[in-house]
């Protein structure tokens, strides 16, 4: 088993596990309209005792290999989250939030470089699956600069919006993103 307190580290980051002391940043960064609307499953506003609940299941789902979730963290502490999930009996999905005022500096790209490697290298994933709304194309630059390749359209829901939105899917497998490598 891979242990709870792994941490991965990134040229200008940290991807670590979430502690119950990281609640009120989550709050803070999650309570964002901006943020919170580009996301299946956090509702607005978002709650410190939301973000409570949500640390508090980490364990449990990192232990059975369902979820690694993961704080992203800067010299501006932590800026974000990265994770991959199981979203379906034999795929993991790869999800990801930034805090508004970090858009635009390369953290999210950097950070899924990172998990991504590690999806492929230490839990020997063959395929990993993504998505984004349509309306949020950043995400869907971000997914394609990391090696990820549109695999269709589809509609999912989105808890903030109180509603289902149409949302472009991707997937990345282990043999493309090491063929990429290569090429660096």
């Amino acid at each position: 088993m891979i242990a709870a307190t792994l941490a991965l580290a990134g040229n200008k980051l940290r991807l670590r596990p979430f502690s119950a002391e990281d609640a009120p940043r989550v709050a803070e960064l999650l309570n964002n309209w901006n943020v919170a609307s580009m996301l299946a499953r956090v509702p607005f506003p978002y709650t410190q005792e939301g973000a409570v609940t949500w640390i508090a299941t980490h364990n449990e789902r990192r232990e059975a290999g369902t979820d690694w979730p993961f704080a992203i963290e800067t010299k501006n502490g932590l800026v974000g989250t990265i994770g991959i999930h199981q979203s379906g009996s034999d795929t993991m999905e790869l999800g990801y939030w930034i805090g508004e005022p970090y858009w635009g500096k390369g953290i999210t790209s950097e950070a899924a470089r990172v998990l991504i490697n590690f999806s492929f290298d230490i839990l020997n994933l063959e395929t990993l699956a993504s998505n984004h709304y349509a309306d949020n194309p950043a995400s869907g630059r971000i997914l394609t600069k990391s090696g990820f390749e549109k695999t269709g359209e589809g509609i999912r829901p989105c808890l903030a919006r109180d509603k289902d939105l149409p949302s472009i899917e991707y997937h990345l497998t282990r043999e493309r993103w090491q063929a990429q490598n290569k090429l660096l």
